[in-house]
């Protein structure tokens, strides 16, 4: 049994690095490249978040097509963040109608189905939209794009492990058995911590801010995510990373956190 836990975490520490060094390759290659790779990673969120919700099959490889559209333009063409949202009305429309007219479901389902891709792009899309815009058209928002997934990994990887190792006052019981009181505290302090090293590196005194709110935000956004699992019945979004799940899995932390982080900073900057 210990072995098998020794490995899982090996397997979760190995997968999460892979990750990571996907996350800084693309922020440090600069904006194009991590705007491709916030579309493939939102399309991929909301093809998951679909396939768990019950969306016919048929309507997700539509969707495929369309988001196939955007990546390969913003590739060949300077269209910026233009097609990341045009993409979606040709598909929202084909969805709508093919909803309409279909005999394979009721009324009812009908409405769910569409529900599920209005959630979707309210929760999955425009989140990775926000962050390709901090980091285009916000002061500096290429290392505040940075900083933020460094405070999310921070608090993620350091709540898990004291989590794993004192945890014992359970956050939420019936939505995420292993968050525990323990390690939300743990994750902050460490934030607080980096928050301040941030500060000293960048200049910029927001940090201790953000390093107090991402892991309110961050906890909050996983226990969400968690709930619409347990809503369908699943355990993981997916299988892409061993020992954490899917890719919705691995980014509901950051899908969560950048709409607030986005609201704060655009607020700042085209109101004050």
């Amino acid at each position: 049994m210990k072995r098998k836990k020794d490995l899982d975490f090996l397997i979760r520490l190995f997968t999460g690095f892979v990750y990571v060094v996907l996350i800084i390759f693309s922020i440090e290659k600069g904006e194009k490249i991590f705007r491709i790779v916030m579309m493939i990673l939102s399309f991929l969120c909301l093809f998951e978040f679909l396939i768990i919700s019950g969306t016919d099959i048929i309507l997700i490889k539509v969707a495929s097509l369309f988001f196939l559209f955007p990546i390969l333009m913003d590739i060949f063409t300077k269209k910026g963040l233009i097609p990341y949202i045009i993409c979606f009305i040709p598909y929202s429309i084909i969805f709508f109608i093919i909803q309409l007219f279909s005999k394979k479901y009721s009324h009812r389902e009908k409405i769910t189905q569409v529900s599920h891709l209005i959630f979707g792009f309210v929760y999955i899309i425009i989140p990775f939209y926000l962050a390709s815009y901090i980091y285009s058209n916000i002061y500096h928002g290429k290392e505040l794009i940075l900083g933020i997934f460094i405070l999310i990994w921070t608090n993620d990887t350091l709540s898990y492990l004291i989590g794993r190792k004192w945890g014992k006052r359970k956050i939420a019981m019936s939505i995420s058995p292993k968050k525990s009181v323990e390690g939300f505290i743990g994750g902050l302090l460490f934030c607080l911590i980096l928050g301040f090293f941030l500060y000293k590196i960048w200049g910029e005194k927001y940090w201790g801010v953000l390093a107090f709110m991402v892991p309110i935000f961050s906890t909050i956004g996983d226990l969400v995510e968690s709930t619409i699992k347990r809503s369908y019945n699943v355990k993981n979004s997916g299988i892409w990373f061993p020992g954490h799940g899917g890719f919705l899995d691995r980014l509901d932390s950051f899908i969560f956190v950048i709409p607030i982080i986005a609201t704060i900073v655009i607020s700042v900057v085209y109101l004050f």
